[in-house]
């Protein structure tokens, strides 16, 4: 009996562990249920006071109140965003680490660095995107420049002695004007700042010729006609700078659309149900009045879009960066 019995109980045990096992197995089961069960970090990879900064505190009072748990904003910034960014790749996948992220970061710097301390599309996972922000060419009056074919005929006029500001090299800023002289090729200068609003300031003051800029940096400016806007590097015209063409239509071209973007990201290996979870209730978030309405104000266009949708805009950010760099000749400044 003893010899038939004990066999038997092992089998029943075994086939329990193996049951149990599959329990467990389970892809994100109990992650699923609980999450988030404790206080969420939402990595910023830029000083307070930007428009990324302000699109993630926005965000993260919204989900503090749908999660009933804190989502704390930290501030990592540093090396064009790679600081964050690297920080967040190397973070536990659990959901409880993310990244508000902009373009550079995660789709411009593995184009132009030789070397990073992260690989973007290996260790990060895609949720949504968060939101866009239109980039504006403008001069200043004194140039005496008041379209891009004037801009054209005075750079072939005295080719190599227009300069344009960004707000750092390697951003979306410096990529608009690399692209803009593969369309013109009178030898655009780059001068690159430690930040938007001093490449605007620099502008105003008649220290650089031209400068490509976020748009809240500058609407206002064009509007009291201290600056002049020549084009605003997006497929459609803004609706407070309803004067200011396209890029498109000002060059008569196609393709020349860059924004900067701001975008949600967890380390890679976070499971996908946690992922579905936050990318539902931003994308939930994004669509109220409230952060619409706030966000709007701040000169960005919420968006809010599924993983996949994300992820293939990512993609498709990522090669024409890598393209434009190559066509451009574009190197950290």
């Amino acid at each position: 009996m003893k010899r038939a019995y004990v066999p038997a109980r092992r089998s029943l045990l075994g086939a329990a562990a193996i049951a149990l096992a599959g329990l467990c197995g389970l892809p994100g089961m109990a992650a699923a249920e609980s999450y988030p069960s404790k206080a969420v970090r939402l990595i910023i990879p830029f000083p307070a006071g930007g428009v990324t900064d302000l699109v993630g505190r926005l965000l993260a009072e919204k989900l503090t109140a749908t999660w009933g748990q804190t989502v704390v904003v930290e501030n990592r910034a540093g090396a064009s965003g790679m600081i964050g960014a690297d920080y967040v790749a190397k973070s536990h996948p659990d959901g409880y680490t993310l990244m508000l992220s902009s373009t550079a970061e995660v789709a411009i710097n593995q184009n132009l660095y030789a070397k990073m301390s992260y690989s973007p599309e290996k260790d990060l996972a895609p949720i949504t995107l968060a939101a866009t922000t239109p980039v504006v060419l403008v001069t200043s009056p004194g140039l005496g420049v008041r379209s891009m074919e004037d801009l054209k005929k005075l750079g072939k006029q005295k080719p190599g002695t227009i300069n344009f500001a960004s707000a750092g090299s390697g951003g979306v800023q410096h990529m608009a004007g690399a692209l803009l002289e593969t369309k013109l090729h009178i030898g655009l200068i780059h001068v690159p700042y430690r930040g938007g609003a001093p490449s605007v300031m620099d502008l105003l003051a008649g220290h650089v010729d031209t400068a490509f800029a976020s748009a809240p940096l500058v609407v206002q400016y064009i509007q009291d006609k201290k600056l002049i806007g020549l084009a605003v590097a997006s497929d459609k015209r803004m609706a407070s700078l309803p004067d200011v063409p396209t890029a498109n239509e000002a060059l008569s071209t196609t393709g020349f659309e860059i924004s900067n973007w701001y975008g949600i990201f967890a380390p890679a290996g976070t499971p996908a149900d946690i992922l579905d979870k936050i990318n539902a209730d931003i994308v939930a978030a994004l669509k109220t009045p409230e952060l619409q309405q706030k966000i709007s104000e701040a000169g960005a266009e919420p968006v809010g879009d599924s993983r996949q949708e994300f992820t293939d805009f990512w993609h498709g950010e990522i090669r024409k960066y890598a393209e434009i760099i190559r066509e451009s000749g574009a190197k950290v400044d």
